[in-house]
């Protein structure tokens, strides 16, 4: 469908700092932009809207909206390491070879320490949890990454935490190949508050750029 193409499209400028926070999403610009129609662009926006990219100002249109202060991050990580954790610990049973496959695919990938770093990142933790079966918690979870990966993507692959992520990356995959639940849940939490350690580094750093 057009409007998931816009979705996916527009969410990645954002994503990757294309779109900054308070940049307006004008139609007829991202209609030329994109070379998708208008309408599958507006129910686009409107999907980022409930995603929490994008926020509709009345008489002003779509903004892309500012990332989550601070607190507020920690308190995502906070949820995120106890739902995600849930779902991988669900997902265990039910992760086939093609799964597998696709998730030592994904880390080869993430080795070569692209742009696309942090969105294969998305897909690999994706990939899990989708074999949960609980796609309403899925989705919550992928609202609750999109924010933070604004931050990261700011950082953009410092080497030595993509690499730490990556032996992580290999640790849950042995871990759940292995049907390890304690050696998943230090791995995933290891994990996820990595990232939370790369977006205080790069707030501490805006605020030591600031003063």
């Amino acid at each position: 469908m057009k409007s998931l193409e816009a979705y996916d499209l527009i969410r990645d400028k954002i994503l990757v700092g294309e779109k900054l926070p308070g940049t307006r999403l004008i139609l007829a610009d991202l209609e030329s932009e994109l070379a998708i129609g208008r309408v599958p662009i507006r129910d686009a926006l409107m999907r980022l809207d409930r995603s929490g990219l994008v926020k509709n100002i009345p008489y002003k249109g779509a903004v892309v909206a500012a990332p989550p202060k601070r607190k507020e991050i920690a308190y995502i990580y906070d949820i995120r390491i106890d739902l995600e954790i849930k779902l991988a610990l669900e997902a265990m049973d039910n992760l086939t070879k093609s799964d597998f496959k696709e998730l030592n695919r994904l880390n080869m990938e993430m080795h070569k320490i692209g742009i696309e770093y942090y969105s294969l990142d998305r897909q690999f933790h994706d990939t899990i949890y989708t074999a949960s079966n609980l796609p309403h918690l899925c989705v919550i979870v992928q609202k609750l990454v999109l924010p933070a990966e604004v931050y990261l993507n700011i950082n953009r692959q410092e080497v030595d935490d993509c690499r730490t992520f990556n032996n992580e990356h290999q640790e849950i995959i042995d871990s759940l190949k292995d049907r390890n639940s304690d050696k998943l849940r230090s791995a995933l939490e290891a994990n996820i508050r990595g990232g939370l350690i790369v977006i205080e580094r790069t707030l501490d750093r805006t605020v030591r750029f600031k003063g």
